[in-house]
């Protein structure tokens, strides 16, 4: 009974590896582990860290999306983020996206520890077919508290 266990469990194992090296976007069976990202409670959307974001921003890898409301994102923001409003995300995606790589490596933020918005947008993201969208969480406030580039519609205005 135990060996025919173990066969079955064998079989198993073979079909689910044949079946995703049939899958298009198939799964890793080895997880990569050359980045720190961690995924979140979905296993959706990704994690990443500030030292990790900072790395993308100073070295232009990344474009950077503000997922909270425009008078939000008005008020202050990471120098060079464009705004996306997760919760006007149908009005503005079309102009906000327009002429991005499916393949840009993407970092969404918001403000809060609990903030759900830059989550939200970067499962919607992904769901578009964006490959590499990362979340850096509560990413506003400790943007600024590491004394990162910021700016503020006033500062574009010249006021």
């Amino acid at each position: 009974m135990a060996w025919q266990s173990l066969l079955l469990i064998a079989f198993s194992i073979i079909v689910a590896l044949v079946f995703n090296s049939l899958r298009q976007n198939s799964l890793p069976v080895i997880p990569s582990v050359s980045h720190s990202y961690k995924s979140d409670v979905s296993g959706e959307a990704l994690v990443i860290s500030l030292e990790e974001a900072k790395e993308l921003y100073f070295s232009h890898s990344a474009l950077f999306l503000d997922a909270r409301p425009k008078e939000f994102y008005q008020l202050g923001h990471i120098a060079g983020a464009r705004n996306l409003p997760y919760e006007n995300i149908e009005e503005f995606f079309p102009v906000v996206m327009k002429g991005v790589d499916k393949n840009l490596i993407i970092v969404t933020y918001c403000d809060g520890e609990h903030c759900r918005l830059s989550r939200d947008l970067a499962l919607a993201l992904m769901d578009r077919g964006y490959n590499s969208v990362y979340v850096l969480e509560n990413g506003w406030t400790v943007w600024k508290e590491a004394n990162l580039p910021v700016e503020s519609s006033e500062n574009l205005r010249g006021n």
